[in-house]
């Protein structure tokens, strides 16, 4: 089965650690040019690996986790050597929240926060995604079916209540 949505970090999310690299690499260049450095083609290519790196860093943190929607089901694909796969039944989610800054408002990514009674990976952390509203949503509604197709109840302190009968319900 194809998944609905697949995600991952957002590129904006990480736009911030580009321009810091690129302004330190054009720094190193620019000092090594102005100072007559002995080996100014030594502090250039010093300055680039700067750039180089940093833009190493981002991708990796891009394609380091991969998460898939499923009807049922949140798929977390994590690594990159090695490969790590939890798989989150909707059913068992027990809050979803959403958080953005107000950079990720102006840009539209930001992070979404699931709880759930899964014993294996009871928070999950969607960092820096595009779009984390429409996810929010389409999450909270797919929670919402799975919920009522497996006849979950919800435990809290006071005792065992069914979904959608509280005090006002």
């Amino acid at each position: 089965m194809d998944p609905l949505v697949t995600i991952r970090l957002s590129a904006k999310a990480i736009l911030w650690e580009r321009i810091l690299g690129a302004i330190i690499g054009a720094a190193v260049i620019v000092l090594s040019l102005a100072f007559t450095v002995p080996l100014p083609l030594l502090f250039i290519l010093v300055g680039l690996l700067v750039v180089a790196g940093f833009l190493l860093h981002s991708w990796i943190r891009q394609r380091i986790a991969t998460y898939r929607l499923f009807p049922d089901r949140l798929e977390v694909d994590r690594g990159i050597f090695t490969r790590n796969i939890d798989n989150l039944e909707l059913f068992r989610v027990r809050d979803v929240g959403l958080r953005q800054g107000v950079l990720g408002r102006l840009m539209n990514f930001g992070d979404v926060y699931v709880h759930s009674t899964d014993s294996t990976a009871p928070d999950v952390h969607l960092v820096g995604i595009d779009d984390p509203r429409g996810f929010y949503q389409q999450l909270r509604e797919l929670v919402t079916q799975s919920r009522a197709l497996h006849r979950t109840l919800i435990v809290e302190e006071g005792g065992v209540m069914p979904e959608g009968a509280g005090p006002h319900g």
